[in-house]
């Protein structure tokens, strides 16, 4: 790919447009402008110098606006030590011919609401010029409180580049148009309340003059960066292509990237974007574990998919390309994991029974060029589109010495004998979410989530099975709260035998706390 291609060359065009040319044009009409510099002074700083025509017979005022922010070439501004970008806004949605505003557009707004017109006889000097443009000021609030300057996500290289290429559709017209096509990716999108709202930008397509224009009409080009990544993408269902284009942004890094057997060609080239791991992957049932989208992983794999920071335990959310996400809900050694027939213990099993509903039938394909791929010795490019045909896939298979039709029987672990029938077994690419198992757990009840809470629901069915004791103890002995009771009682009690004044509010609230605990007030 391309750098031009991938970079978002539109943010820095932007703002150096605003500066260079908006900015003192804008200046110009409304102050005595005599002079405009502006230089960068470091790869996110810039230096602002304005000289104004003073009273006749006097000097001329020169004032510096010295660390203001700008971005780099990506588009990246760095406030406060923290990365932000300005996602670019369309005015509606039809796309071809909508106003597309970026920062530099934005910023010329805010200053020209912000900037009034100057009388001509005002005195000027330096503490006055910068209350009248205090740009530096401007800019700063800007980044702080636009709804459009964005913490950059950085959870891993995918997701950084792919929030630099976002779009924010101010008046939604409509949720599709034709104009959409070519300019937006149709997969990668939200799934929620903003649907039709935030778009990714299209590979082929690019923002010129406030215009979103088309520069690559192929097919492929009108994806986005995380769906052009998908192998073998024309045989799963949009739907699950959603689903496959999002989850690749929550994987976590690893400090060792393992680049993917099967490839789009696609594939930017910097060496920290991988974040997975090619895992031979056995597509069958085995038992409970594997029921719905439960995972069962060896303890090799699940040593490969470890960080420094964090072991991989039963609770994870593993996911590949292709839409499919489980939980991990067994780690077994891997003398008790399938077996091929040579001998090579499987190290993922998932079960295989959804994926006629799901029809993202792609990771079969995967996981067979992928064992293609490693008896060959080389990555397999299977570009959007474009993937080898399954005749070419057989004669290939056929040639390595691999079976036609890319199954294999397998064989137990723990009991040496084989299964009924053949299953497809093949390396599959699989990442770990950010969706840990240890940050969701809590050992203490806190502000963030209870530990154990009874609802109404529970509480009425407990009753009308006749567990009394079981709501006593729970809202009694087990209450995180139950410390307090004491102390809340003996304290109004006291003030009612003193004879201070309890408010009728003190009275509910105690009565409130006290009557969820099964104790008794009377005012």
């Amino acid at each position: 790919m391309a750098n031009r291609q991938m970079t978002p060359f539109w943010h820095k065009e932007s703002f150096k447009r605003f500066m260079q040319e908006h900015l003192p044009q804008l200046l110009a009409a409304r102050l005595p402008l005599a002079g405009y510099q502006y230089e960068p002074t470091g790869d996110y700083t810039c230096r602002v110098a304005i000289t104004l025509a003073t009273r006749p017979g006097e000097q001329e005022l020169e004032v510096e606006y010295t660390e203001l922010p700008q971005p780099d070439d990506e588009g990246v501004f760095l406030i406060n030590g923290r990365r932000r970008v300005v996602v670019p806004t369309a005015a509606h949605s039809e796309l071809d011919v909508a106003q597309i505003n970026c920062v530099g557009e934005m910023l010329y707004d805010l200053v020209i609401e912000r900037l009034g017109q100057a009388p001509p006889d005002l005195p000027w000097d330096a503490a006055l010029v910068r209350a009248w443009l205090p740009l530096d000021r401007w800019i700063g609030e800007f980044m702080h409180t636009s709804r459009y300057a964005q913490e950059l996500d950085e959870t891993n290289q995918l997701s950084y580049h792919t929030h630099l290429r976002r779009l924010i559709v101010l008046n939604q017209t409509a949720l599709t148009t034709p104009s959409q096509f070519g300019r937006v990716c149709p997969l990668e999108m939200p799934e929620g309340p903003n649907l039709g709202h935030i778009f990714t930008i299209a590979l082929g397509a690019a923002i010129r003059d406030g215009r979103l224009v088309i520069d690559d009409e192929r097919p492929e080009a009108g994806l986005g960066l995380s769906a052009s990544l998908i192998p073998c993408l024309e045989h799963d269902d949009p739907n699950r292509l959603l689903m496959g284009a999002n989850m690749q942004r929550q994987w976590l890094p690893y400090a060792e990237p393992e680049p993917a057997l099967v490839q789009s060609g696609n594939e930017p080239a910097a060496p920290h974007f991988w974040c997975g791991r090619n895992l031979l992957t056995a597509f069958v049932p085995w038992g409970g574990d594997t029921f719905e989208d439960g995972i069962i992983l060896s303890e090799s794999a699940a040593r490969r998919l470890s960080n420094v920071d964090h072991q991989v335990e039963p609770g994870d959310k593993l996911s590949n390309r292709h839409g499919s996400k489980g939980v991990v809900s067994r780690i077994l050694p891997d003398a008790q994991m399938p077996r091929l027939p040579d001998g090579a213990p499987v190290e993922l099993i998932f079960s295989g029974i959804l994926l006629p509903g799901r029809l993202n039938i792609g990771q079969l394909w995967e996981a067979v060029l992928g064992r293609l791929a490693r008896t060959e010795g080389n990555p397999i490019i299977a570009p959007p589109f474009h993937g080898p045909s399954e005749q070419e896939i057989r004669q290939r298979l056929a040639a390595a010495g691999l079976p036609e039709d890319g199954m294999e029987t397998l064989v137990r672990g723990d009991t040496g004998e084989s299964l009924a029938g053949a299953s497809t077994v093949g390396w599959v690419y699989w990442g770990r979410t950010a969706h840990l198992a240890r940050d969701k757990m809590r050992a203490a009840v806190d502000e963030a989530a209870p530990v154990q809470r009874q609802g109404e629901m529970e509480a009425q069915v407990l009753r009308q099975i006749g567990a009394f004791e079981t709501i006593r103890e729970h809202f009694n002995t087990r209450a995180a709260g139950r410390s307090k009771v004491g102390a809340e009682t003996r304290s109004l009690a006291e003030r009612v035998a003193a004879g201070t004044p309890v408010s009728t509010w003190s009275w509910k609230a105690g009565g409130s706390t006290f009557a969820w605990r099964n104790l008794g007030t009377t005012p």
